[in-house]
Order: C-alpha cells, then sequence, then structure tokens
C-alpha cells in the first residue's frame, strides 16, 4: 500500500486533532484548570485559546483547499474546553467526509489561495498543505502544548505523540 496525499493531509490532519483532544482532556484534569484558557508562553503570544482556534481554522482550511471547497470561518476564539473540543469535533467530522480519491486526483491544482487577511497566492494544494498549513499547524500545536506545559499540566512527550502513534505501540517511547 502506497502513501497518498490523503494521506499525508487528511490522515495527519485527523492525529492532529486526536493529539490536541488528548492533551485538553489532560488540562482540563488539572486544578488550576480555568486559568489555563487565557495562559501564553510569552505576553507577545497568542494564549491557548486562540492557539486552539489556529490549529483548527489551518485544518479547516487546508481540508476546504485539498477538497476544492470554501472553508468554513470559525468566528471568535472558542473560551472553554467545551467549546475547544466542539469545535475540534465540528472539524473532525469535515474531516472525516473528505473524499480520499478527490484528494489524491487534485493535489497539484493550483489556485488563489489566501494566507493572510489580504492576501492571496496561487499555489497548489501540496504546496499549500505542506508548506504554509502543516507548518502553521504543527507550530499552533506544540504551542499549545508549551503553555499547557508552563502551566503545569503534567504533559509528557509521551502525551504529544498519542495521537500519531498506533494505538498501543506509543508506549515506553
Amino acid at each position: 500500500m502506497s502513501h497518498t496525499f490523503y494521506d499525508g493531509t487528511i490522515v495527519v490532519l485527523q492525529r492532529i486533532l486526536d493529539t490536541l483532544s488528548h492533551i485538553l482532556h489532560q488540562a482540563e484534569k488539572a486544578s488550576n484548570a480555568s486559568t489555563l484558557p487565557a495562559a501564553r508562553l510569552h505576553e507577545d503570544m497568542y494564549p491557548l485559546t486562540d492557539q486552539i482556534r489556529l490549529v483548527v481554522q489551518f485544518t479547516e482550511n487546508l481540508t476546504a483547499k485539498v477538497s476544492g471547497r470554501e472553508p468554513t470561518t470559525y468566528e471568535g476564539s472558542p473560551l472553554t474546553f467545551a467549546e475547544f473540543h466542539e469545535r475540534i469535533e465540528t472539524v473532525r467530522k469535515t474531516l472525516n467526509k473528505a473524499d480520499k480519491n478527490y484528494i489524491n486526483e487534485n493535489y497539484d491544482n493550483a489556485g488563489p489561495t489566501k494566507v493572510a487577511p489580504t492576501v492571496s497566492i496561487d499555489v497548489t494544494n501540496a504546496v499549500y498543505a505542506h508548506r504554509i498549513a502543516l507548518p502553521n499547524i504543527y507550530f499552533h500545536l506544540t504551542t499549545a502544548y508549551g503553555i499547557l506545559r508552563k502551566e503545569g499540566v503534567p504533559l509528557g512527550k509521551i502525551d504529544y505523540f498519542t495521537g500519531f502513534f498506533p494505538p498501543g505501540e506509543a508506549k515506553g517511547y
């Protein structure tokens, strides 16, 4: 079985959301859980609420681009753990509906792609996925993880990799 563009985008995005959901569930158990949504790594960086917003929005944007549709734009940042999970599940449902054949056949389709509020560029689906969207998604996932660690949530490397390893294979990593 060969690795496809679908595997390198949709499946990866599903695993990213699995990890994000896992670390948020761990954070909810913390004694300081009520303060975590506003926590930041540094004063000039976005708080956890915006890290979640950006992971989810970039995931939606990438899914829409590779699926040949306009992305849904989610207004505002989720502010509570319940809202974090709700937004993650909304995008997870979209990922589950993505057409594998369409995505694999259209990896090299190029077209205008919004990369900033006032900037669009012509890029292929593959370039957008691997040079723009996925690096941003990993950055915001890692930053969310870092915020939670900084705030004392007992997370380790295995928690970050939870969504990426097949069940049961990450023990002892």
